[in-house]
């Protein structure tokens, strides 16, 4: 067998050996485009994907090795499917090691692409067997890590003018500051320290006697004996589908229609800047035999409104640079307790989570009539039941849930794979309009799992090896109100893609997406309010291609339509050079863009490259032209130094911003600056 495997494997390097995979650790497109996607999709609060950023960053740094990597591990990926994680174990039982990454394309279900995807996060090495005694004997051979960064914007915002001192301002300096330390040993022991400070908030004075506003701190342990993973201090929660308990970053729609199926994690270090959705105790996983039993605790102070009575309204910004926000900092306790018991058979996953949620003080919310079914109580429980099973190239998954109040909602999916080159994925979600979950994060239109039903179709077909066709459409309905919709509404969305790589260093793609949905209108000659339809349209051309060796170049444009109570367009080009000296430890990456919308509504966002944990993806929108520069210094094997300079400039204003923030002028730059020492 071992003599097949060798043949195999020299055969495939031959086949491949004018194919070589970049060795670059740069973030893939297909992640670029879901964290933009995600970012334009937003719609009630702000998307958690700072913690998708860093999981990959992380991973460019510490690769997942394929010969030891568990289902779960691969599947935490969110690169391949269920059918590709079971084709790879089958493939390593039957021949056993890789030897190299190009060895993926030989194995079912894979492809040349799908290798150039894995590769920045990946590497092949032998398997050395781990004990608990030797993990511990020998953890200070991990690697220490400290960074430090600050982002400075040079114009002067309103809110640091103090020469009235009765005007309402921010209470800090106009700088803000993230350091975080880490220790990681072969991703088995892993401890951190995260201490942030945004722009505006106090450091070391009555409000932050402490210096920074928010420090987080986390142990974990993975793999040693019995216990799967244990967390002390702060971690988020992932189970199911979502529909019972999922904190941190959910997937939503995509171009990538196939990652529809949550990919559980249980429990993680919480490592992000997010100050109120986490979790902070003591968790842990027991794995035996096939059962896996998982409990946490929770207890920490979160930002909210108060008064006499109770809490008015939560606050979820973590910003405290103004002397209201400052006042509504950790005036709310919330103590969370709960667990999950799973097992695995042959082809079949059943799960069961449970949680209890409480406030420290009376629920006095002022609901309107759009949001009169949410939360209005001090306490909540949660139970869900989930499931994952196949057959052959079947895969089905799904979750139904049920809060206090008696109230459900389920999720039903499945995952078809037809042939190498052709998948196909459904699900259907029903979430009732009163249920209730404070840690639920379904798929979905919504932010909110609640009042919600739809039925999503996504497919993705490679008639070639150089192309790729993806689309998805989805169908949905909302039974009751919404924010800005006084009336049940429906809608619906549809999205198409192909990706055409001739050439190693070319790739280009197109891009059509709309969406469809009722809201609230009132026309100037009227007070009385209308239900009508916004549709929003977009186009997207992009290529990218190797100038010279070392010398990268992207190009886009990109055009949105806005069809409802006014017609409008956006326009987006921009041109992108990065540049890695061969030589000399230097990298850099700018890029050159001209925007063009009628408003808000039309606006456009795009992914835009930045420094070692940091992702930013601006809306562009109005008249404008915004540039910027990243630089980053190899100085040795153990520092880095990054300096990043963006800057924005507006062609029919002579504001920017409004309230505290506004900026009297057309042009806003913003400087970061930011520091690694690995020891």
């Amino acid at each position: 067998m071992k003599t097949l495997h060798t043949i195999i494997c020299v055969c495939g390097l031959l086949m491949l050996c004018q194919r070589v995979y970049s060795q670059d650790k740069v973030m893939p497109d297909i992640i670029r485009q879901i964290i933009e996607t995600i970012v334009a999709n937003a719609e009630d609060d702000d998307p958690d994907v700072a913690s998708l950023n860093e999981f990959y960053e992380t991973r460019l740094e510490h690769p997942l090795n394929l010969n030891a990597a568990t289902a779960e591990e691969l599947s935490e990926l969110q690169l391949l499917t269920d059918f590709q994680i079971r084709s790879l174990i089958d493939y390593r039982k039957t021949y056993g090691d890789l030897y190299s990454i190009h060895e993926l394309p030989l194995i079912y279900g894979f492809n040349e692409e799908l290798a150039g995807q894995l590769a920045p996060f990946v590497t092949v090495q032998s398997v050395e067997k781990k004990s608990a005694e030797k993990i511990f004997n020998h953890f200070l051979r991990g690697t220490h890590q400290v960074m430090m960064r600050t982002t400075h914007t040079l114009e002067t915002q309103k809110g640091y003018n103090k020469d009235n001192e009765s005007a309402n301002h921010y209470l800090g300096v106009p700088w803000s500051m993230y350091t975080r330390y880490r220790y990681n040993y072969r991703n088995n022991v892993l401890w951190g320290l995260t201490a942030t400070n945004g722009a505006g908030e106090p450091f070391f004075n009555d409000i932050n006697r402490y210096g920074f506003d928010f420090y987080s701190m986390h142990v974990m342990l993975n793999k040693v004996g019995k216990v799967k993973r244990l967390v002390v201090g702060d971690y988020q929660a992932q189970f199911g589908q979502g529909l019972t308990l999922w904190s941190g970053f959910a997937n939503r729609k995509s171009v990538d229609a196939l990652s529809i199926k949550k990919q559980e994690k249980g429990f993680t270090a919480h490592t992000g800047s997010d100050e109120n959705r986490f979790f902070r105790g003591v968790a842990g996983t027991i794995a035996h035999k096939q059962w896996n039993f998982s409990a946490f605790v929770s207890y920490k102070l979160i930002d909210a409104s108060t008064d006499s009575i109770g809490f008015n309204t939560l606050q979820t910004s973590g910003l405290h640079n103004t002397a209201s926000t400052a006042e509504n900092k950790h005036s709310l306790s919330e103590f969370v307790t709960g667990g999950n018991v799973s097992h695995k058979w042959n082809n079949l996953k059943i799960g069961c989570t449970g949680l209890w949620h409480s406030y420290g003080a009376d629920n006095n919310r002022n609901l309107k009539l759009y949001n009169r079914f949410e939360l209005a109580e001090k306490q909540n429980a949660n139970i869900g039941i989930d499931f994952y099973s196949f057959y052959k190239k079947v895969a089905a998954f799904g979750e139904i849930a049920c809060s206090s109040n008696g109230k459900a909602a389920g999720l039903l999916g499945f995952l078809f794979d037809m042939s190498n080159d052709f998948r196909l994925s459904t699900v259907y979600r029903n979430y009732d309009r009163a249920y209730q979950a404070v840690y639920a994060k379904g798929f979905g239109e919504n932010s909110k799992t609640a009042n919600e039903q739809g039925w999503y179709v996504g497919l993705q077909w490679l008639p070639h090896k150089t192309l790729t066709f993806s689309a998805y459409a989805d169908i949905f309905s909302f039974p009751w109100m919404k924010y800005n919709v006084d009336a049940p509404s429906s809608g619906w969305e549809y999205a198409l893609q192909t990706a055409f790589k001739p050439t190693k260093e070319t790739q280009m793609s197109l891009q059509i997406r709309r969406n469809s949905k009722e809201a609230n209108y009132s026309a100037a000659s009227t007070a009385t309010k209308q239900i009508i339809r916004n549709d929003v349209s977009s186009l997207r051309y992009n290529i990218k291609y190797e100038l010279l060796p070392g010398v990268r170049m992207e190009d886009r444009i990109e055009i949105s339509f806005v069809d409802g109570a006014a017609k409008e367009t956006g326009l987006l080009l921009f041109h992108d050079i990065s540049y890695k000296h061969a030589v000399l430890p230097v990298s850099i990456s700018a890029r050159m863009a001209v925007f063009d919308s009628d408003s808000w509504a039309s606006r456009i966002y795009a992914y835009e490259s930045d420094v070692l944990y940091a992702f930013s993806v601006p809306a562009y929108y109005s008249k404008g032209a915004r540039w910027f520069v990243n630089l980053q210094i190899h100085c040795g094997k153990r520092i880095d130094l990054w300096l990043r300079i963006a800057q924005t400039n507006y062609f029919d204003k002579t504001t920017i911003g409004s309230g505290l923030s506004a900026i009297d002028g057309n042009r806003q730059t913003d400087i970061k600056l930011q520091v690694r020492i690995q020891l």
